[in-house]
């Protein structure tokens, strides 16, 4: 085997193996360190299959937006408790937008996180993605309020036979003068491209609304999912699908649940699932069989029946789960938008154990990872707010 230059005994005479096998288990910070010990060492630490393998190995994080309207990152574990969101609670970054004189205006929305990456909105049609961990940030295409006139989020992806991260979103075009009609239509904003493309038409919006509903997907198996918050999910009683491949779209049975708006969807064990509350502290649990099939069914995985919560406030009562995430060896973390009141479930031993975080859960999973994407080196749009990292 190759061994790496040096002198003497010591780590400088371990091969290229036995480095990458040390350095694959550090923390990103100590890896971009070692990188500039020495050439060997730097071209080690940044080879692709380096990066990738190290991003794989990466802890599962949650992203939570705090009071300060920074985002952060908690450890996602079946032994989470309300003092990691303070102990072990991983500052990210500020998405904040302030004016010329420095006061504060607003702050990014986060859409997405995927391969280390996460997705701002600083306002509708203007799309950040950003690295947190190699501080890198540029925009995606805009499209609003040119070419379209409005635009709304639907999931970020990557395109499987480009290579390309791209964001879909739902857009209503201008109308031609002497109409009165929106046109809407799909678009997808790849990164380091210039200008948005347009998929296919796209279920026409609400009149006189210009925004149109979805809720954040869940990615499985090269395929987004929405639950109950689309466009097309009143008329047709079912879930929309999107397959990130060959960019199409599919309508999916509902999961036997009940009232959507007190379910959510979550990847579990390998399994497209979704978490359900009939009041109380009991938890269905649906998984999705024959997903690539046209017959798709459900199947009751498993009713979590624990103890009844006692009462702590009024947010016991109407505790309605509308996100989930799956926490690690079969546990799942539940809760409502915009709370930071959650319930941990463990389907083995039937038990909940609800906290309140310090921060606002987003229901995201993060892993950092120092892999380079070129379309950071893209020129940023002039209107595009700054992003600030740690120092």
């Amino acid at each position: 085997m190759e061994m790496v230059s040096g002198s003497g005994a010591g780590i400088h005479a371990l091969c290229d193996d036995a480095l990458v096998e040390i350095l694959v288990r550090l923390p990103s910070e100590s890896v971009l360190r070692c990188g500039a010990v020495c050439k060997s060492w730097r071209r080690i630490a940044t080879a692709g299959s380096f990066l990738a393998a190290h991003a794989a190995r990466s802890p599962r994080e949650m992203i939570t937006l705090a009071e300060s309207w920074t985002l952060s990152a908690v450890p996602l574990s079946p032994g989470l408790d309300a003092a990691d969101d303070g102990a072990r609670r991983r500052y990210l970054c500020d998405p904040s937008q302030y004016d010329a004189n420095g006061d504060w205006v607003d702050c990014s929305r986060v859409l997405a996180s995927l391969d280390g990456l996460l997705v701002l909105q600083q306002r509708p049609g203007l799309y950040v993605v950003c690295n947190p961990t190699t501080r890198q940030w540029t925009n995606l295409p805009v499209l609003a309020p040119r070419p379209c006139a409005a635009a709304s989020p639907c999931g970020f992806y990557r395109h499987g036979p480009s290579g390309e991260y791209r964001l879909l979103c739902h857009a209503e075009e201008h109308r031609e003068p002497g109409s009165s009609e929106w046109k809407d239509y799909y678009y997808t904003l790849s990164a380091g491209a210039a200008l948005p493309r347009r998929l296919a038409p796209a279920p026409a919006g609400h009149p006189g609304r210009r925004q149109i509903g979805y809720e954040t997907p869940v990615a499985h198996r090269g395929t987004l999912y929405w639950l109950g918050t689309h466009p097309v999910a009143t008329r047709t009683g079912m879930m929309l699908s999107f397959r990130t491949d060959s960019e199409t779209f599919r309508l999916v049975s509902l999961p036997p649940a009940g009232n959507v708006s007190a379910a959510a969807l979550l990847e579990l064990d390998g399994a497209l699932c979704c978490v359900a509350t009939r009041g109380g502290t009991p938890l269905d649990i649906w998984a999705l069989q024959d997903c690539d099939c046209v017959a798709e069914r459900w199947t009751l995985r498993h009713r979590v029946v624990a103890p009844p919560l006692p009462p702590r406030g009024s947010y016991c009562r109407d505790f309605l789960v509308n996100m989930a995430i799956s926490a690690g060896g079969g546990a799942i973390l539940v809760g409502m938008t915009f709370s930071g009141v959650i319930r941990l479930y463990d389907p083995k031993d039937n038990r909940v154990k609800e906290m309140e975080l310090r921060s606002t859960p987003r229901f995201l999973e993060f892993r950092e990872s120092l892999v380079s994407h070129a379309f950071f080196q893209a020129p940023r749009c002039p209107e595009l707010a700054p992003i600030k990292f740690p120092d």
